[in-house]
């Protein structure tokens, strides 16, 4: 009986062991769902004979089909005949496909057109150590519904309102603490110089330093909170922004609307800042020595433009986004409220054209 009795035990771990296994396979495709089911991409799950065996909502509704229709169906159906050849080409060579790559595929819609698709495939292996495959796509034209667009404005809404606060955090600790450390340093060094003549020709070029560094931290500090703009409007802020960084080699004249002055506090910051990173940007990069600040404003929208007489843009638009800390910034912002960025290059120089919704 010890035997069989042990045979019988071993035999009913084995099963449970065979069932926690699926129960943990079943938690995988769970947690699947939950981060794809809504999202912008389509998914596709195969068996080792290439048969869809799982799918989610954003497949169906690319496709316009239902599960019935697609369930227990070779991907190659769906596909156009082409691409069913370079599918089945890849999951032929498969030692390569453990490594994931990204297919350009032409996919068959119900209605026989064919929807281009970017699709992501990859390998793996199940519990039973059976090959299967998943494919990852999302449609060149797609578009997110209304409750994505929204939920993109409000995480923009979040990333701008935290550089705000830093910005804050940051111009009150350079007015309350850098700024005083450096006026009581100039008195005494005043102090100093009054009390020993012999002593005040060298201190000059110190003070003269010194004085230039409490210029610097001041404008820095009022960049990072524009208190004009609070007090007296964009116009006035803009205004004072661009006297603050004119030089005798870098001109900045300003043409602002007064129209705008009504709207919400937040749109008229992101207008101040959207206009700020444009003025550093063409200090930084441009050569420029003479720069043109526009706005114009109606009912729908206020219309932001920056003109200087620079070299223009060394890169395309689409470097110049990824690389620019600033240009990522006006897009954040351009995006939050619907607008538009164009970067024009002129015979002389360069104009950006910033357009911004009013909501």
């Amino acid at each position: 009986m010890l035997p069989l009795e042990e045979n019988n035990l071993n035999s009913d771990f084995n099963m449970k062991q065979y069932s926690l296994f699926d129960e943990e396979s079943q938690k995988t495709m769970l947690n699947i769902d939950l981060f794809f089911k809504d999202g912008p991409f389509a998914y596709v799950f195969l068996d080792k004979f290439f048969q869809v065996f799982r799918i989610n909502d954003r497949f169906l509704k690319l496709f316009g089909q239902q599960h019935l229709q697609i369930l227990g169906r070779h991907i190659f159906e769906f596909l156009d005949g082409e691409d069913a050849l370079k599918l089945k080409a890849v999951f032929e060579n498969r030692d390569s496909l453990y490594d994931p790559l990204i297919l350009s595929l032409n996919f068959i819609q119900k209605d026989n057109s064919f929807l281009p698709v970017d699709t992501y495939v990859k390998k793996f292996t199940n519990q039973f150590d059976e090959d299967q495959y998943c494919l990852l796509m999302f449609d060149r034209g797609f578009y997110p519904d209304p409750n994505w667009i929204e939920g993109k404005k409000e995480l923009y809404k979040t990333i701008i309102e935290t550089q705000e606060q830093e910005r804050i955090r940051i111009g009150q600790q350079l007015h309350d603490s850098v700024a005083q450390i450096l006026y009581a340093i100039r008195l005494n060094l005043q102090h100093i110089a009054s009390e020993n003549d012999a002593l005040a020709n060298e201190i000059a070029p110190i003070k003269k330093m010194l004085n230039d560094a409490i210029f610097q931290v001041r404008n820095i500090s009022v960049d990072l909170v524009p208190s004009v703009l609070h007090d007296f409007g964009l116009k006035a802020a803009i205004l004072s922004m661009c006297e603050r960084v004119s030089t005798s080699d870098f001109q900045v004249k300003c043409y602002i609307c007064e129209d705008q002055e009504g709207l919400d506090k937040d749109f008229l910051l992101v207008v101040y800042r959207v206009i700020q990173e444009l003025l550093n940007n063409t200090m930084k990069h441009s050569s420029a020595s003479q720069v043109i600040v526009k706005t114009r404003c109606d009912t729908e929208q206020v219309n932001i433009e920056v003109t200087d007489n620079g070299v223009g843009f060394q890169s395309k638009l689409e470097e110049s986004l990824r690389n620019g800390i600033g240009l990522q910034s006006i897009k954040s912002r351009v995006e939050r409220y619907e607008g538009t960025l164009e970067i024009r290059d002129l015979e002389e120089g360069t104009q950006v054209k910033v357009t911004l919704k009013i909501k």
